[in-house]
Formats: C-alpha cells, structure tokens, sequence
C-alpha cells in the first residue's frame, strides 16, 4: 500500500487494518477538546457598515453592552427559551450542543436553555430536559462550557410544567418509555382544570409537596450553578405552575396558597426567595411571566391580569428577583389573543415604568432588529426576546446588525462568509 502523506502526518508503515490506521494517526489527534480563542466577542459591535450614511457612527441600544450584576452581554438581544424536545431522560445531548452553540457562534448576547423540569414530573413532555438530579450536571456543563468559549453567555429555565405535564411524546419517532399521568399535579385538581381534554387530569398539591417543589427549585439552581451558568431563570408563566398558582382561574384552594393575590402569590415568592438562597449574589436572577391570562373578554370569571402582574412585580424585586421577563397567556384554552409585531410589548412597558429599578424583558413577535431598537429607544424594556424568529434564523443577531447599519462580530471561524 502506498504511504500516506500531509502536512502534518506521515504514514511509513503499511496498513493492514482499520486498527492499524487508528494506531499510526493517535498521536497526531488531541483528546482534548479543540479550541480557538474569539479575538471580538460575537455579536460585539464592530462599527457602521456604510460609514456614509446619515448617524453612522451613532451605536444602536441594541448593539450597546449590557450590564445585570456581573454579568455583561455584548448585545440587548436574548434568546428565548423554547422547547425542542429532543431529550431522553432529561439529559441534554449532542443536538442540544450544536442548536445553542450556533446561536453562541452568531452573536446572541444571552442564550437561555429551554424549560428545564426540576422534578420529573415537571417536564411538559418526556423529551424535555430536565435538572432533578447530579447526574444531569455533566452534559449540561458540556453545552454551557462551549457557549463560554465563543464568549457568549447563557442563562437556564428551571421550570415546573404542573397542570400541563404530559407523559406523551410530542414527537411521533419519539419513544415513550416514561409514565407520570397519575401524577400530573396543580393547585387545584379535577378534570373542569385541565388545560384541554387532551392532558391527564391533575390532582391537587398538599402543603407538603408544594415545600417540595420549592426546595426542588433551589436544588436545580445549585445544580445549574455547578454547570457554570452565568445566569437562571425561573418559568412563571403559559400555565405552567407557578402561572397556575397566580390565577383564580387554575387555583381555586382555599389555604394560604388560594383566594387573595398575596396568597396565589406566595409560591412564587417561596421559590425565588429559595431560588436567590442557592445562587451567588453576583448572579442575575430572572423570571418569566403571563402578564395576563388573555381571557378577559371572553370568561366572566376574575382572571390574571396586568394590574396583578405589576403588583407582584413589586415584591418579587423585593424578594429578589433582577429580570421580569413578559409574555403572556397559556393559562386557559379560552383566551383571545391576536399575534401581531410586539403585541405584548404594552405589558412590558407597563411593568418597566411601575417598577423601578427592575429590568424588564420584552417578548412576542419581534423579527427585525429595527423593531427592537424602536422598544429601546422609546424606553419601553430595557433588553428584546427573540423566540420563534430564531428557530428559523439562527443568524438573527447578524441580520439585526445588517438592518440596523451595523457590522457586529461573528465566531472567528465564519468571519470571511460575513455580507
């Protein structure tokens, strides 16, 4: 057989077999995971990309650093959280790796992974992932540890599905190896609560789970903390179940946790409260909200609305909360929502000029980085939530850049690909 030659490697003796192949290349193969050194942060303002054009050197709030304790984005842009189901057992996977690294490599300024159940009956299907356990902290380093090396940065949602838990594959290839509709819980329970007729009907939480949810949620954090996140984010919102907790619609109890706002409140507060007890100081702490449960005209029932979001705002600040991130619905199949460009943002808005000193998170149908930058500039949140858009365009940041007159970086592997 002839011998092999490159530039680095040089095979003299003959090949016989596979192992024979493996064995002469070995010592020329690194084990160590490779890694190149970003010279510009992606998504980091490099300068105008038409020098010429009126304002040029003006930088967009958009493409401004921006700061929350010790953490620092090179951008306003943040990546929403969205399920992709593709988990088994809870653990995150190679898929997991390449989808929020190519955002880390396009410029987002904070990537946050997707819900994450903090019990296992918390996920919302079974191919969710999930941090109930030690066992999951490896993997999850494993994606955190390359985001950090493209100089991103990246936040978790550590989340309890309640209500809306479903043992059911979401997709039809998945297998279905986990059982949990018997213990598909709310703050309420009977068939009447469910989300539709297609979940398992919940049974209620006593006083002794609910502490065990919110010790579960402080264990998740500490866990997540090991994995080196630089920030958390606990799910409030879409019907899940704090969001159920929060309103008269889902939680009909009559104990402290039932009837008055303070008490729908109070599981919420329990848990940032043990949410802020495991993570240091110098880390941000978000949550993510329904600003209203959308059924205001269409239910003759109180309901969750922007005025109660705004209260509980307040003493969630006081409890310890850095971030409200604003969306809203997913609590009752009855609501009425018209999905137009920034139709949430007016939530957003409210809660910022509200709450003082609380930044404010702005989501829903956000798809050009002109749009973005007209909610900052008329002050209405202080950073932009980008979900589906980036499903579709990993490369949103990029684009955002362009359309805002904008070179921002890039990984350095993609630089000369670049307009």
């Amino acid at each position: 057989m002839p011998s092999f030659e490159s530039a680095d490697i040089q095979v003299k003796d003959a090949i016989k077999s596979p192992s024979d192949a493996v064995n002469q290349v070995r010592p020329y193969i690194s084990e160590e995971h490779f890694h190149l050194e970003q010279a510009s942060i992606p998504g980091s303002y490099l300068g105008p990309l038409d020098a010429s054009l009126p304002n040029a050197d003006k930088i967009p709030l958009l493409f401004q650093p921006y700061t929350i304790k010790d953490l620092t984005m090179p951008n306003r842009i943040v990546v929403a959280p969205m399920c992709t189901y593709s988990s088994k057992g809870g653990f995150l996977n190679n898929f997991h790796l390449a989808h929020y690294t190519s955002y880390a490599m396009h410029g987002a300024g904070l990537i946050t992974i997707e819900a994450t159940g903090i019990m296992p009956n918390g996920r919302i299907t079974p191919g969710c992932i999930g941090l109930w356990s030690d066992e999951h902290i490896h993997k999850l380093k494993e994606v955190v540890d390359t985001i950090h090396e493209y100089r991103s940065k990246v936040s978790i949602q550590l989340a309890h599905s309640g209500r809306k838990s479903s043992d059911k594959a979401y997709y039809s290839t998945h297998e279905e190896s986990e059982h949990w509709r018997d213990n598909v819980v709310g703050p309420s329970g009977g068939a009447d609560l469910r989300w539709d007729e297609t979940l398992n009907v919940p049974r209620e939480l006593s006083i002794e789970e609910i502490q065990e949810v919110v010790k579960a949620w402080g264990q998740a954090t500490a866990r997540a903390v090991k994995a080196g996140v630089d920030a958390v984010e606990i799910h409030g919102a879409h019907g899940y179940l704090i969001h159920s907790f929060l309103s008269p619609i889902s939680n009909k109890r009559t104990d402290r946790y039932g009837g008055s706002l303070e008490n729908r409140a109070r599981l919420l507060l329990e848990v940032i409260r043990e949410v802020r007890a495991n993570l240091p100081e110098d880390k941000p702490l978000f949550l993510r909200v329904s600003a209203s449960d959308m059924v205001e005209t269409v239910v003759d029932e109180p309901s969750w609305d922007i005025d109660q979001t705004v209260q509980v705002a307040k003493w969630a600040k006081e409890a310890g909360l850095d971030v409200l991130h604003v969306s809203s619905g997913g609590n009752s199949s009855k609501q009425k929502i018209v999905p137009v460009h920034g139709y949430q943002v007016p939530f957003a808005e409210k809660v910022k000029k509200e709450v003082p000193g609380l930044q404010v998170i702005a989501v829903g149908i956000i798809t050009t980085g002109k749009q973005a930058e007209e909610i900052l500039e008329k002050e209405k949140a202080d950073l932009i939530a980008i979900g589906r858009a980036y499903l579709q365009r990993p490369t949103f940041a990029i684009e955002a850049a362009r359309d805002l007159n904008v070179k921002a970086a890039v990984a350095m592997q993609y630089t000369y690909g670049r307009y």
